[in-house]
């Protein structure tokens, strides 16, 4: 399908999706669609502005205010208005003051709304752009204003993701100001392959780690693009898209869109509640939301809890976390995503405070307590109430136990409860021997499960990485001859110093490996990542800080653990070693007495898991900032997020919910070469804690059971190898070094067993650069998980298998190849060398399409039937008018017997390059007479231009234009114009 076709697809389906096609603003420049919204403010505020429609001074000053929309984020501010209505001021010509309402964000497919398409919109002298005119494919309207912004491609003709590149290159022209600065939502369509984005609030912001696909209700992918249109782009859909679904990011100034698994969450809740409302009754538990940890809840839940507070019969929402230190994280994350009218409403509360709160009859708030506060005001008995609330708990799976349930359920009657959790609590699964940490599940206290989102999903989205696992074991475990009970085992070796010492030693003697990034030219730069260690109990925390201050001290080490209000045996000692870490850490980086705060375990706590993820202020990169590992019990294993944590150590027993949420703090995404999984390290009990890691998996990504009459799932081999396949669990290194080893050879066949050679054809050098990226990618993978290029690794069958690359100066030699090969293909064919999959598709793409083409047109050269040819101009359809021409002429040829010998693919590239340069010499002379040239001389200067060369990098071009201009008798102030309007044309028929 050509991409005008295609174009015309999508046009004819937005409307079928309820939007209007305006033909007479199609096809036109943007001063006609400022002209349009024009009409559309005069009509919209007729009232406002007393039946005088605007005068072109004040349209003006009105396109001035625009100029304050910097980012995506400022116009989303304006669009919100206040009370839903977008509003922009105006002063008047008389003097007078008034503000003209430009957007609706609540009359949705109704109303004062009104939704158009336009197409094929021209921008001229955009500021940064070297091009006379840009022209967009479609956008979307709503009053008026471009909200959406479509880029399609044709499939077959070019990869989709172009269509990415071209959106950040109109960025960078300066396209997205005045009116187009209230495009929110940017999309990518090809005909099976259809993704959105909010748009980046600059060109260095665009990242594809945010271009986001859409999945269904049942969490399939929706890779139709009709499909797509149908379910994402239709009215209302689209209208709550650009407003409900857009969370402002004030922290960064920038703007996000929800993902389609967030979305029909929140639709879930929403639904649920106007079910009870409808039905008059009001039922505690409303559901839960079971969404992977690093699939982004918080979001999430701020949505649910802001659309809930304005709901008319909910006079508040209790947002409740389980432990005070989030309180204010949360509210803090919160405050950040609201509009400026919402943030006075977001308040952090004890019970007292909150208990006041209840009281008033004022707009509703989100309250935001702990689980321990919320449960302490209601034991005392100072806390009821019968008004209409909505409870939601985030780490459902954890922070409800069941007596403060029942307590707080009796106390609030009339409120209705909802769950968030990465991992919720199932009923134990006593086939398999997998048992939970409590007799309740999360069903039991939220009510049924609204929406899920996996590990599996998260993975297959790209939104967190799978996990490379390690299982050690001791000699006496790995001695099955020996028999020893657990409790001898714990204290004979798992609590003995040798054991411990061991544990140490591993960590520091593997630590550069570890927490290096990945090889470039030959070196990986080290500390580019840090890690968790994570033990049974306080005590092995001091026990284990102590010991990496003795034996490692080269690495930055400090502890972590919540203060006890027990005073129970050794708490004093406790106390005194958490102190004493404290003071350390203190004197290490030179940072504030902690201990002189009101609170010095929740500072120092907070500068802590700062430093580690490099929040402000230690993002400047700063080596005397750096915090190579934290030593933890419980603290942090779940709630903390940090994409620099690459590795946890475990030296605890652990299954299940809390054994993925301490896996999952490896998992966030970053350079996938740097870090293509999380890693996680077991030291205690490896085949123990293997049994529980693969069932635990099982669990979080099939789904567990929520009731007893669930717990019938028995987890088989083929479940557990679906973990390898999926890439939820990394493959063996064995199996990836023989996977590579085909692609290996054909790199040696193409430079050279050493890489010193450039393959000879453009073909070649194409290939090899899309293959050596992927190669060095999957080697960088190979060597973050471990392996040292050069050495033997064991396969299944125990037997013997290395890399074919077999020295770093071998690889070294291979990326310097890739660099330079790459560097010597056109500008229109250099990969992206940071996104592989793109390039490979690119590649497949390229070949299997011209192949077929050369096997169509040697039918053609055997049997010159109507048939045949029209085959050939079938599959070209979809290539430019210039590459059409080309194989018009190609086919001519062949039918006056000029081409006898069947093609392959070089000499078709070559025959079509002769005739490409025959009719460029006919363009060229065209254009010349036009101009009143010399088509001689002109041809005579095209065949001394080079593409990308200025004039002053090219002196002989230079001189043959000195010369024709000196034949032309061109004046001084003329010459300029003249050198400008020959190279710009090379420049343009050179890109065709």
């Amino acid at each position: 399908m050509a991409e005008n076709k295609f174009e015309a697809a999508v046009i004819d389906k937005l409307r079928d999706e309820g939007w209007d096609y305006l033909d007479d603003y199609s096809g036109v420049t943007i001063k006609h669609l400022y002209d349009h919204w024009r009409d559309i403010l005069n009509q919209n505020n007729h009232k406002r502005l007393k039946g005088k429609s605007l005068t072109d001074d004040e349209f003006s000053r009105i396109k001035l205010e625009l100029k304050k929309n910097k980012t995506p984020y400022d116009a989303q501010l304006m669009l919100a208005g206040a009370g839903g209505v977008g509003t922009i001021p105006l002063n008047r010509d008389d003097g007078s003051q008034i503000e003209l309402e430009i957007f609706y964000g609540d009359e949705v497919a109704g109303g004062h709304s009104r939704y158009e398409v336009v197409n094929q919109i021209t921008f001229n002298n955009l500021p940064y752009s070297l091009s006379e005119n840009r022209r967009v494919d479609i956008l979307l309207l709503i009053n008026g204003l471009p909200v959406c912004h479509i880029e399609e491609k044709d499939e077959s003709l070019q990869n989709q993701w172009s269509a990415f590149e071209q959106l950040q290159k109109y960025d960078g022209d300066g396209m997205y100001a005045g009116l187009m600065s209230f495009v929110q939502v940017q999309f990518i369509l090809s005909q099976h392959s259809a993704h959105y984005f909010a748009r980046p609030k600059n060109i260095e912001s665009y990242n594809r780690d945010f271009v986001f696909g859409w999945r269904d209700d049942d969490g399939k992918d929706v890779t139709n693009t009709m499909k797509f249109i149908h379910r994402v782009m239709g009215i209302p859909a689209l209208h709550r898209l650009v407003t409900v679904n857009m969370i402002p990011d004030a922290s960064n100034d920038n703007l996000m869109v929800m993902r389609s698994y967030q979305i029909q969450a929140t639709r879930k809740i929403l639904e649920r509640m106007k079910e009870m409302d409808n039905n008059g009754l009001i039922e505690r538990e409303g559901g839960y939301i079971w969404h992977t940890t690093g699939s982004g809840k918080t979001v999430t839940s701020f949505k649910v809890a802001q659309l809930l507070a304005s709901m008319p019969r909910v006079k508040n929402v209790l947002f409740i976390v389980d432990r005070v230190d989030l309180v204010n994280q949360t509210a803090e994350n919160f405050k950040s995503f609201a509009y400026k009218t919402f943030e006075d409403r977001i308040k952090v509360v004890n019970g007292r405070e909150l208990k006041k709160g209840l009281r008033k009859n004022s707009q509703s708030h989100i309250y935001l307590i702990s689980i321990q506060g919320l449960d302490k005001v209601i034991k005392e008995g100072k806390l009821a109430s019968d008004d209409r609330m909505v409870i939601l708990m985030d780490e459902a799976h954890r922070s409800a136990s069941g007596d403060a349930v029942k307590r707080i359920k009796r106390a609030l009657p009339k409120t209705t409860w909802f769950g968030f959790t990465g991992t919720p609590n199932f009923y134990s699964d006593e086939i398999n021997e997998v048992k939970t940490s409590k007799e309740i599940s999360t069903y039991d206290i939220f009510g049924p499960r609204l929406h899920r989102y996996t590990i599996k999903d998260a993975i297959g989205d790209g939104n967190v990485l799978g996990f490379d696992v390690t299982y050690y074991e001791s000699q006496i475990e790995a001695d099955k001859k020996t028999k020893v009970s657990d409790d001898e085992l714990e204290k004979e070796v798992l609590t003995s110093l040798p054991f411990r010492k061991a544990v140490v030693n591993d960590i520091k003697n593997n630590w550069v490996a570890n927490s290096s990034g990945p090889i470039e030219m030959g070196v990986r730069k080290p500390n580019q990542f840090q890690g968790m260690l994570a033990v049974s109990g306080k005590q092995a925390v001091v026990a284990y800080y102590n010991l990496f201050k003795k034996d490692a001290p080269e690495l930055r080490v400090s502890m972590t653990y919540s203060k006890s209000d027990d005073n129970g045996v050794g708490d004093s000692d406790l106390q005194a070693a958490l102190k004493q870490s404290m003071e350390d850490y203190i004197e290490r980086y030179g940072t504030r007495n902690f201990l002189e705060d009101n609170d010095p375990e929740r500072a120092y706590l907070n500068d802590i898991t700062k430093r580690i993820s490099r929040k402000k202020p230690y993002n400047t990169g700063n080596d005397d900032d750096r915090l190579d590992l934290i030593i933890v019990s419980d603290q942090l294993l779940t709630g903390f997020d940090s994409k620099y944590i690459n590795i946890i150590y475990m030296d605890k027993m652990m299954k299940e919910g809390p054994l993925i949420q301490a896996m999952s703090r490896t998992n966030r995404t970053i350079d996938r070469n740097a870090k293509p999984h999380g890693k996680v390290r077991f030291y205690r009990k490896g085949s123990a804690m293997e049994e529980n890691v693969k069932n635990a998996l099982i669990i979080y990504t099939k789904g567990g059971n929520d009731t007893i009459e669930d717990a019938s799932k028995v987890p088989d081999t083929a479940e557990q190898k679906k973990l390898l396949d999926d890439d939820i669990l990394a493959p063996s290194m064995s199996k990836q070094i023989n996977d590579l080893q085909p692609q290996i050879e054909r790199l040696q066949e193409l430079a050279g067993e050493d890489f010193s050679q450039t393959p000879p054809s453009e073909k070649e050098k194409f290939e090899f650069a899309v293959t050596a990226a992927d190669v060095n990618s999957k080697v960088q993978r190979l060597v973050q998980q471990g392996y040292s290029i050069g050495s033997e690794v064991t396969d299944d069958k125990n037997q013997p298998t290395s890399l074919q690359i077999k020295t770093e100066e071998q690889f070294n030699s291979l990326q310097a190849r890739m660099n330079d090969v790459n560097e010597m293909l056109p500008a229109k064919k250099q990969i992206d060398l940071t996104n592989i999959k793109v390039a490979i598709e690119s590649y497949a793409n390229e070949i299997i399409d011209y192949d077929h083409l050369v096997e169509l047109l040697n039918n053609y050269m055997d049997e010159k039937s109507n048939q045949n040819r029209t085959a050939v101009e079938e599959h070209v359809k979809p290539m430019d008018e210039s590459s059409r021409e080309e194989i018009g002429a190609v086919l001519d040829g062949i039918e006056r017997g000029e081409y006898k010998e069947h093609f392959n693919t070089e000499t078709l590239q070559s025959t079509r390059k002769v005739i490409r340069n025959a009719q460029q010499e006919l363009k060229i002379y065209k254009w010349a007479a036009d101009h009143n040239y010399n088509g001689n001389d002109i041809i005579s200067a095209y065949a001394l231009y080079s593409p990308g060369k200025s004039l002053n990098d090219n002196p002989e071009l230079s001189q043959k234009l000195q010369e024709i201009e000196e034949k032309l008798d061109i004046g001084f102030f003329q010459t300029a114009d003249f050198e400008d309007s020959v190279t710009n044309y090379f420049d343009k028929i050179n890109n065709k």
